[in-house]
């Protein structure tokens, strides 16, 4: 695991250990995540902050709601000689989550498709992107207590198939919320 993911998930479980006494909040926030994707040997590891805003579109009791993140991510991974190591990712995705226990429950699980851009597009020794504009598919599970939220999610970032090539990449992380 390279040294940015090493600090970001130390820094993550640091600022864990000191959230556990905060109270349940209800509107925007911000998450950080840290995570990895592998494919034929090589590896590429993903920094996120993104921001979280709630809508007023609830169904079923307000077991199911929809908010929209906006994110930044910077992914690092293994370059061809003499080419670009690091990436910038902008993304858009409006996200449904279900809460257990009739909406009351502190876990959750949540998905969502929405769109990002690779600021320089994607190209590694095992991989490359036909296009900057993506797709991107998240799907979490999570735990929320007081104004504070664990979770682990598996993105996807692909062109549908839209222009070739068209590998994608799928990452598995951790991340942490903070409603604001």
């Amino acid at each position: 695991m390279k040294h940015t993911t090493k600090t970001a998930l130390g820094a993550l479980c640091l600022v864990i250990g000191f959230a556990a006494q905060a109270q349940q909040g209800q509107g925007p926030g911000l998450y950080l995540e840290a995570g990895q994707a592998r494919h034929h040997g090589a590896t590429t590891d993903a920094l996120t902050l993104g921001v979280r805003v709630p809508t007023d579109v609830c169904f079923l009791s307000g077991r199911l709601a929809l908010s929209v993140d906006g994110y930044a991510s910077r992914w690092h991974a293994d370059a061809l000689p003499g080419a670009r190591d690091a990436f910038t990712q902008l993304g858009l995705v409006p996200v449904l989550r279900w809460r257990f226990g009739e909406g009351r429950s502190p876990w959750f699980v949540e998905g969502g498709v929405g769109v990002s851009y690779l600021v320089h597009g994607y190209r590694t020794r095992t991989k490359a992107f036909g296009s900057r504009w993506n797709f991107s598919d998240h799907l979490g599970l999570g735990y929320s207590f007081g104004r504070h939220e664990i979770g682990v999610y598996v993105k996807h970032v692909s062109n549908g198939g839209l222009d070739k090539p068209n590998p994608g990449e799928t990452f598995y992380q951790l991340r942490y919320g903070y409603a604001l």
